[in-house]
C-alpha cells in the first residue's frame, strides 16, 4: 500500500474517531441534561406580604420553557437562567432584594418588599405619584389616592420617576423627622415642596403653610415654632388659622394671619405687645414686616 494511501486511511479513521467522539458526547448532554433528577419541575415562592406568589411563580416558570440553542433544557438545573429570572424578579412592582436558590428538583424564590412610607408626587395637588420606601426611592406608580394617608413630597424642577430616589438621602430623612415632630405637636402634615436650595414649605393638613430650611435641624426648627406659639400673641395659631409661619431664619421668625401685616415674631424695638413678647421668649428676635416682605 502506497504511502499516501496509508496516510489517507489513517486520517479518515481519525476523522471517524473525532466524530464519534463528539456524537457520544451529544448524545450524552441530551439524555443527561433530561434526567429527572436534574430537571426543575416546582418553583415555590415566599416573603412579600403583599405581592402574588402565584403571579410571580408563573412567570419564573415561562422563563424556564424552552432550550437553550434547541438543545439544553431550561430546567436543567445546572444551567437554569438565574440571572434571567433576578431581572424580572426586579421589574416586579414592590419586590426588593429577590434571593435564588435551589434544592433539588425546587427553584425556590424569596422575596423582601418595599414598604410604602409616602408619595413622590409632580405636584402637590396632582395624581401623578410614585410609591416611596423608607429611604425615599421610589419602586412604584401609585393609583390615584385622594386620601391622607400619605404624605405627598414634590421636588421642585424633579418630576416623578420610578427606580429613583427622591431628593438626596440625608434630606429625605431631615424631612420625614420634621414630619414626624409636627405629627407629635398634632399639626400634621399633608405635603411638603422642597427646592434646590433645601428650603422646604410644609402644607398642613388643617391648613396653613410653614417655611422651614434644612439648614437647621429639625428640632430646632420645631423648638423655634413652639417658642412662637408661646407667646400671647400667637398663642391663638392652630393650623387653620394663619397663611404661613417662615421659619428659614434661626431665631427670626416671620409669621402671616389672614388680613394681618406680615410680622416677625420677636422684638428689636422697645415697647407693647411686641416687647412682651420678647421678655416671655428671649431666643427669638423680631424684625419688621418690610423685612419679611423682602425675604419672603
Amino acid at each position: 500500500m502506497r504511502p499516501e494511501t496509508k496516510q489517507l486511511l489513517k486520517n479518515i479513521s481519525i476523522g471517524l474517531g473525532v466524530f464519534t467522539l463528539i456524537g457520544c458526547l451529544l448524545y450524552g448532554v441530551w439524555h443527561g441534561t433530561r434526567i429527572s433528577v436534574l430537571t426543575i419541575d416546582e418553583v415555590l415562592v415566599s416573603g412579600g406580604e403583599t405581592i402574588s406568589h402565584s403571579a410571580v411563580a408563573s412567570d419564573v416558570s415561562a422563563l424556564l420553557e424552552g432550550e437553550y440553542m434547541r438543545f439544553v433544557p431550561r430546567r436543567f438545573a445546572w444551567t437554569y437562567p438565574e440571572t434571567e429570572i433576578l431581572a424580572t424578579l426586579n421589574q416586579i412592582d414592590r419586590v426588593k432584594d429577590p434571593q435564588i436558590s435551589r434544592d433539588g428538583r425546587t427553584l425556590f424564590i424569596t422575596l423582601a418588599e418595599y414598604k410604602p412610607v409616602a408619595l413622590w408626587c409632580d405636584a402637590t395637588s396632582t395624581t401623578t405619584c410614585a410609591f416611596i420606601d423608607s429611604d425615599g426611592y421610589a419602586f412604584a406608580l401609585a393609583p390615584q389616592l385622594t386620601g391622607g394617608a400619605f404624605v405627598r413630597y414634590v421636588q421642585v424642577g424633579q418630576p416623578v420617576a420610578t427606580g429613583e430616589g427622591f431628593a438626596q438621602h440625608d434630606d429625605f430623612a431631615l424631612l420625614r423627622e420634621l414630619v414626624t415632630l409636627l405629627g407629635q405637636s398634632d399639626w400634621p402634615v399633608a405635603a411638603i415642596e422642597l427646592d434646590q436650595a433645601r428650603d422646604a414649605f410644609v402644607y398642613l393638613a388643617g391648613g396653613g403653610e410653614l417655611k422651614v430650611s434644612l439648614l437647621l435641624m429639625p428640632v430646632d426648627t420645631i423648638d423655634n415654632l413652639q417658642t412662637v406659639l408661646s407667646t400671647e400673641q400667637y398663642r391663638h395659631l392652630v393650623p387653620n388659622n394663619f397663611v404661613y409661619i417662615d421659619l428659614r431664619f434661626g431665631n427670626k421668625v416671620f409669621v402671616s394671619e389672614f388680613g394681618v401685616p406680615v410680622v416677625e415674631s420677636a422684638v428689636v424695638a422697645e415697647g407693647g405687645a411686641d416687647e412682651a413678647a420678647r421678655l416671655e421668649n428671649p431666643a427669638i428676635e423680631t424684625a419688621t414686616s418690610s423685612d419679611a416682605a423682602a425675604l419672603d
